[in-house]
């Protein structure tokens, strides 16, 4: 699956993530992911909702036994936390705009499963975004 897949008219969030899955797959070098895999080791499941009111769910497969996938749909495996999120919060949580915790707190985010390997999110974002920054300054 291309990035391109993971794209979705309507949703600003989802060329964020489209960068995220190139950067799980092509950015980060494999003692990195290998890394990352073991600290998180978990399977996010995002239900994001547009200004239409119009949902969409994205998983990120996190495991340490897994090879650190992105996709656009239901997981293949139970999602370890499920988060609601709104279009424009989940930009401004992955560029590091607004802190996980204060989201949950004030209801901009909801989470059910593991809350505390959802706090692990903004840890994921600034690995996996940094690597990024890093290789555009190349």
């Amino acid at each position: 699956m291309s990035t391109e897949d993971i794209v979705t008219p309507g949703f600003q969030s989802s060329e964020l993530l489209a960068n995220l899955k190139d950067a799980l797959q092509n950015g980060l070098s494999a003692e990195d992911k290998a890394k990352l895999l073991k600290q998180v080791n978990g399977v996010f499941e995002f239900v994001i909702k547009n200004s239409e009111g119009k949902e969409q769910i994205f998983t990120i497969d996190l495991r340490k036994d897994g090879e650190g996938e992105l996709y656009k749909g239901k997981g293949k495996a139970k999602p370890s936390v499920s988060i609601t999120i709104k279009d424009n919060d989940f930009i401004d949580l992955a560029s590091g705009k607004l802190n996980g915790q204060k989201a949950y707190m004030t209801g901009k985010l909801k989470a059910r499963g593991q809350l505390m390997l959802a706090m692990k999110l903004d840890s994921v974002f600034k690995q996996v975004i940094d690597t990024q920054v890093d290789k555009s300054k190349l």
